[in-house]
């Protein structure tokens, strides 16, 4: 299973896999997946969405959260499945948007 499929189970289909959906269910199967597949791309994530966030020492699922729902948001945030939702929906496509311009970049050379 690659990264797309994978991203699709856990935007859409979470709750089969994990119980009720919640974020940090989401970043956790996120994580495990990244190590299964043992090739790191959530360190590069990592570096990339700190690129977006200069100055910033957060790990890349708060900063998830901050693009969300803004700079000063932290997990208390989440305070209704829609806001758990939409924090799992955002944290898929950053994944995806950084999975794709991975795959650019490896295109061109």
């Amino acid at each position: 299973m690659g990264w797309e499929e994978f991203l699709g189970h856990v935007e859409h289909r979470l709750g089969m896999y994990v119980g009720r959906p919640r974020y940090d269910r989401a970043f956790s199967a996120v994580t495990g997946f990244d190590l299964a597949r043992g090739r790191g791309e959530l360190a590069a994530f990592q570096v990339w969405m700190s690129e977006r966030h200069p100055g910033s020492s957060l790990a890349f699922w708060s900063l998830v959260l901050a693009e969300t729902f803004g700079d000063d948001a932290t997990e208390a945030r989440l305070v209704s499945d829609d806001d758990h939702k939409r924090a799992i929906s955002n944290l898929c496509r950053l994944l995806r948007e950084f999975l794709g311009q991975q795959a650019s970049l490896v295109d061109q050379h």
